[in-house]
């Protein structure tokens, strides 16, 4: 199936207002209910619509658009009405006529329609183990013939470049951005690729495409569902092969369980919704000893029955303690930014400050200096003014989320630890 513009109707102009519809209710009637053609595994329940390029991502080109469509230089009006119109037709008709309805007099929002492009989504289960926050959640599969590695599918493949165009763009002339007609024909043709890309797919008339099973792990002890994402996954054998390498004569790191002596420390400042916020956050040595044996090869603790995730994965170059401390050190402050950006998006609206004490941030998928990782931080203290806040917090645990490390399941890892 081909989805084409609206039968006989152009793409109307995007709506002038600056108005973002409500994030919780984003999906329009037909793309949520296009969940029912298809018969979903029973853990997934009525099944959810993951984000590849976040609501916030999308929202940002949005706010462009309106503007660049009524510009006064023929080349950016040109390369804009033609983006929108490729947006409008890859909606498909009853998408984008449900956008229509939903905006003043028939005009499109254009952040309701981007948010509910339909290769712009992926059908998963509900609740997933892992929040991307605003980060790229593509869809992946396995490299034919490769030791457990993976890659991006081709619409996430061409999505991730429309991604990095527009971060480029919005970073350009020193943050202000620069929003010309080459970088809407930048955009216009990343998203034809994936559309191209996407159309292989039969969709036999459905709204949505059909949900990649393979890419989800379910762990039945904890009842989470998992995306596996750019993580290699090894077979028992290779796995069996790389821990037991990694413990040959490995240091014992017993002392460090408890101790509260700091290990690393970063300070990153940033302005959150207004406020001009100061957060330092904090690794302990216990910190980094919970990282080497939930994250490490060498320190694994194979015993521990209270792992708490359906996968687990592992920085295969981390050897000794001093390894693992030069890493936290290395990753914090690339950890500590991201944090303020999730600040803003989960927390930047609370009516005081103070209201951050004890926030959990578990984010996925997040890039650190070229490397993909999960991290888990912890909001302990919240200092000075409500127009400066001084926040302290701590790194409870961080993981390779990517490439850089490989990844077992729960049942993969009990079967390595019976033959250790």
């Amino acid at each position: 199936m081909t989805t084409s513009p609206v039968a006989g109707r152009p793409a109307p102009p995007p709506s002038s207002g600056r108005e973002v519809p409500d994030k919780t209710k984003w999906a329009v009637k037909p793309l949520n209910d296009g969940k029912a053609a298809y018969a979903l595994p029973t853990e997934w329940k009525t099944g959810a619509l993951h984000h590849k390029i976040s609501k916030e991502r999308l929202s940002s080109i949005a706010e462009q658009l309106t503007p660049a469509w009524n510009a006064q230089n023929p080349q950016l009006q040109g390369a804009a009405r033609a983006f929108w119109s490729l947006c409008w037709s890859v909606a498909g008709e009853r998408v984008a006529e449900a956008v229509a309805m939903a905006g003043p007099g028939g005009s499109p929002n254009p952040h309701r329609l981007l948010w509910n492009l339909p290769l712009m989504v992926s059908l998963g289960p509900q609740s997933p183990a892992n929040d991307p926050g605003m980060n790229f959640d593509p869809d992946t599969e396995p490299i034919p013939g490769g030791p457990g590695t993976r890659r991006m599918d081709a619409v996430s493949l061409a999505l991730k470049e429309l991604e990095t165009a527009w971060l480029h763009a919005a970073e350009a002339d020193n943050g202000r951005g620069v929003y010309d007609a080459a970088l809407w024909t930048t955009l216009h043709r990343h998203l034809q690729t994936a559309h191209l890309a996407a159309e292989r797919v039969d969709r036999d008339k459905a709204v949505l495409y059909p949900p990649l099973r393979e890419q989800w792990v379910y762990d039945a002890k904890t009842k989470q569902n998992l995306r596996k994402g750019m993580t290699p996954f090894p077979t028992c054998e290779q796995g069996l092969r790389l821990f037991t390498q990694a413990r040959v004569n490995a240091p014992s790191i017993a002392a460090y369980a408890d101790s509260a002596a700091l290990a690393a420390t970063a300070t990153v400042r940033a302005d959150v919704s207004g406020r001009q916020v100061t957060l330092t956050l904090t690794a302990a040595e216990e910190n980094v000893h919970h990282v080497c044996v939930r994250h490490t090869l060498t320190f694994f603790d194979f015993t521990d029955a209270s792992r708490p995730r359906p996968i687990n994965t592992f920085w295969p170059d981390v050897r000794t303690f001093a390894d693992a401390t030069a890493l936290t050190v290395t990753m914090l402050p690339g950890i500590g930014r991201s944090c303020l950006r999730e600040l803003e998006r989960e927390l930047g609206n609370v009516a005081k400050a103070t209201d951050w004490l004890d926030e959990v941030l578990e984010i996925s998928n997040e890039d650190i200096d070229g490397r993909l990782v999960f991290y888990n931080v912890q909001f302990t203290d919240v200092a000075g003014t409500d127009a400066a806040p001084v926040v302290q917090a701590v790194i409870e645990s961080f993981a390779p989320d990517g490439a850089d490390g490989p990844g077992f399941t729960r049942g993969d890892l009990d079967l390595i630890a019976k033959q250790l």
